[in-house]
């Protein structure tokens, strides 16, 4: 008998978990030091996205800019990362890292070529001081857009 309400328990904690997901916000934190743009995933983030760190080059950081989930990257067809549509898009996604929930505003950072990722694209709970933070120090090199 306790088997059989095992086995019963597990659909409910999965959609439990499912649910929760759904509302737990992104945890990263970004640092921008005189040489890099160093993002880590923190909590069940670095599980969900497999990764301590993604250190960024400033000089191989081309934009960074706050768009709608409807201009980011389209995901490959063919994929390794955590992807539960309308839940979390995480981890590496081809040549573009992901670190979202539902959110519609996301932070996305284009890298030149030569860049271990093309694209980042990221949720934070307030975009737009994220934004704010990195601006001062992207916006004295001419190549780069800060938008």
């Amino acid at each position: 008998m306790s088997s059989v309400l095992v086995l019963a328990a597990v659909p409910i904690v999965l959609a439990a978990g499912l649910l929760a997901l759904m509302k737990v916000p992104t945890n990263l934190q970004l640092t921008v030091t005189d040489s890099a743009l160093v993002i880590e995933p923190q909590g069940l983030d670095r599980l969900w996205t497999r990764r301590d760190r993604v250190e960024l080059s400033l000089a191989a950081v081309s934009s960074i800019r706050i768009a709608p989930r409807s201009e980011a990257p389209p995901l490959p067809p063919r994929r390794n990362a955590l992807h539960l549509p309308g839940i979390i898009t995480a981890g590496a996604h081809g040549n573009t890292f992901w670190d979202a929930r539902r959110g519609d505003q996301l932070l996305i950072i284009q890298c030149l070529p030569g860049a271990e990722f093309g694209t980042l694209v990221l949720q934070f709970a307030n975009p737009f001081a994220t934004l704010t933070r990195t601006r001062t120090v992207l916006a004295p090199h001419p190549h780069r857009a800060a938008t």
